[in-house]
């Protein structure tokens, strides 16, 4: 891969590869494309179901890049969205990706989050899993 001279970049995009490849081979497809957006999908799902200050401690945690898409279009005023149901999760992930149909985001959001448990602090996965309803931990099984 070539160097971008910058060493923050170099690691953002060599770390923001690394996750794409693990979502694709948990996806089962080799179509980065398809993961980006399975990945934005679901951390702005998250980024909005979540209160203000721990959306931004989560974003903190994350590559520069990948907190770039994670903020893409962010507006604080509207979170948290207050739905409880995981259906409504799969139906917020589909509507964010617009070519996924639900049994898709069911999948990306699972292999999203299988990401994050191996990327991130454990507190943190567990700060997720306080401020999240019960029936939408289940499903991510967090």
């Amino acid at each position: 891969m070539p160097e971008l001279g910058l060493a923050t970049i170099d690691k953002s995009v060599q770390e923001t590869n690394r996750w794409l490849a693990a979502l694709m081979q948990s996806m089962g497809t080799d179509d980065k494309q398809y993961a980006y957006q399975g990945l934005r999908a679901v951390l702005i799902a998250l980024r909005d179901r979540l209160p203000l200050d721990l959306g931004a401690n989560l974003g903190d945690q994350l590559p520069l890049f990948v907190r770039g898409m994670y903020y893409e279009n962010y507006v604080p005023a509207e979170v948290p969205q207050k739905y409880r149901k995981a259906s409504d999760w799969i139906q917020a992930v589909a509507h964010l990706a617009a070519n996924m149909d639900e049994t898709e985001a069911d999948r990306v959001s699972r292999a999203v989050f299988a990401v994050l448990e191996q990327a991130l602090d454990p507190g943190m996965i567990d700060k997720l899993g306080e401020a999240l309803p019960d029936d939408v931990c289940g499903l991510l099984e967090i």
